[in-house]
């Protein structure tokens, strides 16, 4: 669907205004793209590979904020092995750690400088603006056609709350069908569960574990 397509379902399904004096569409686009980024950062539906160069003596790197998620690394040296999250102090090498969401670890330290790890990491997608934009196109996050009523339900849920929408007990109705009550299951576990059969039969053999903080590092 297009930008314009979603904005008009969410519109004339809550009902709300879209004349010249009280324009409310612009809300329902903010919320249309907010969810987007929802959608990546949650279900990881859609990943894409960067290339980091790692520094001499180097193991701690800040990664860009256009990096929403970090799911796997491999060594991108012919010889190299992929990084396994590290599950505690002392973990086999080649391993990596997110010492907070933007803090990478890469163990062991690199003894040379230009050596490439491929991050394999959910981005942050542009924002749609065009009527033409649509969400399943690269730059605007790229989510598979499929997915897409999840990005209407999160319109449905912010914007019926802020317009005090008492059909859907201001919202609530379609945050349910959204991410569940418990806020881990409803449409939202429904894609992570068809992303993961999607990708492999065999099921994750680890997460992406935070750090306690330690010492800053470098730039990628």
């Amino acid at each position: 669907m297009t930008y314009k397509q979603m904005k008009d379902f969410v519109v004339s399904t809550l009902g709300l205004q879209d004349i010249t004096s009280y324009d409310e569409t612009a809300l329902v686009g903010m919320w249309l793209n907010q969810g987007v980024i929802d959608v990546l950062s949650r279900t990881r539906c859609t990943v894409r590979c960067v290339q980091l160069n790692t520094q001499a003596n180097v193991d701690t790197y800040t990664l860009d904020h256009g990096i929403l998620a970090l799911v796997d690394l491999d060594n991108a040296l012919p010889q190299g092995r992929r990084y396994r999250a590290a599950r505690n102090e002392f973990p086999i090498d080649p391993a990596f750690v997110l010492i907070r969401s933007d803090v990478l670890k890469i163990i062991p330290m690199p003894d040379t400088s230009g050596q490439t790890v491929q991050v394999w990491a959910v981005l942050k997608p542009t924002a749609m603006v065009l009527d033409t934009d649509a969400p399943d196109q690269e730059s605007f996050g790229a989510i598979p056609p499929e997915f897409h009523d999840a990005l209407i339900t999160y319109a449905l849920w912010k914007c019926a709350d802020y317009s005090d929408d008492s059909s859907s007990q201001q919202g609530e109705r379609y945050r349910g069908i959204y991410e569940g009550g418990d806020g881990r299951s409803g449409r939202l576990a429904e894609i992570r569960r068809l992303v993961n059969k999607r990708g492999t039969a065999i099921p994750i053999r680890r997460r992406v574990r935070l750090s306690s903080l330690s010492s800053s590092g470098s730039y990628v």
